[in-house]
This record gives structure tokens, sequence and C-alpha cells, in this order.
């Protein structure tokens, strides 16, 4: 069994009797808590007995895990450990749709940036529109401005005894 990376598959790290560990990928020794940030990175993992060839991926991974929750301990976390060990399954089901769902919505995400591109180039290369003339006394308003209308007249003085 080969235990060399596919070209698109997951990083290879070999365990060594001694509890070492070979990153392939970067052709260095390595540690868990490096393991984990590529994990966190989104790279996908595959762990392999450097003797025997044989998988230890789900193994080592629950290490990482396991080590996660007991550096940063939580209240919420008793819960969610004893859902996971009475039963794995529905947890993992559940876990399962939700990374369904958030996939479901990157790839939407995708499609919205890729049609928003589209838009993009087709307004960049259309030409402007030729703006109409306006003509400057075409609109009357119903009242003069303030300061067009003409003085008001003062009123006539009132001649006495008239």
């Amino acid at each position: 069994m080969s235990a060399e990376p596919l070209p698109d598959g997951p990083r290879i790290i070999k365990r060594y009797a001694n509890r070492k560990l070979y990153d392939t990928g970067s052709g260095e020794l390595t540690s868990m808590r490096k393991v984990e940030e590529l994990v966190r990175a989104g790279i996908d993992v595959r762990f392999v007995d450097h003797d025997t060839g044989a998988d230890m991926t789900t193994e080592m991974l629950a290490g990482i895990l396991a080590s996660s929750f007991a550096e940063k301990p939580a209240e919420t976390d008793i819960p969610l450990l004893t859902a996971l060990i009475r039963d794995p399954g529905d947890l993992l089901q559940v876990m399962l749709r939700d990374e369904q769902r958030a996939e479901e919505l990157r790839t939407m995400g995708d499609r919205v940036r890729l049609l928003s591109k589209t838009i993009d180039a087709l307004l960049s290369n259309m030409e402007p529109a030729e703006p109409a003339p306006t003509k400057p006394h075409a609109v009357k308003s119903a009242a003069k401005p303030a300061a067009k209308r003409a003085p008001a007249k003062a009123p006539a003085p009132r001649k006495k005894g008239a």
C-alpha cells in the first residue's frame, strides 16, 4: 500500500514506531499541533503507520480533538462529548446536514459572485447613453422664486378730506 499523497488527495502523515510524525507534504517531522493547524486550515490529512501502512486517521484525529477539548475546557463541552459517546451516529448526521447546508450556501455565494462579475463586465462594455438635451425654461413652476418677484408697490397715501 502506497502512503504517498495522491495529486488531489489528502496530505499523508506517517506515524513511526517511536510515535514521531512525518508530514510527506512538507517533507519534515511534524507535531500533532501542526497537524491540527492543517486540519483547521481545511487541509485533509490521512495518518498511516509507517511500518504496516495501516490507516490510523480516526485514532489520530480523535486524539487531536480530545487534546483541543482538554486545553480549553468549557461547560458546554460535557453535553457534546456525552452525546457523541452515547449516540455518535445521530450527532454526526446532524453535523453532516449542517455541512451540506454550509456547502450549499458556499455554492450559492460563488454563483452570486460570478453573476455579479458578469453583470459588471456587461455594464463596463455598454456605451454610455447620450443625455437628452434639456431646455432651460422647459419646466414652469407655479410660483416664481422669491428673488425674481417684482417688488411690491407701497400703498398710495390717502388724501385728507376726501
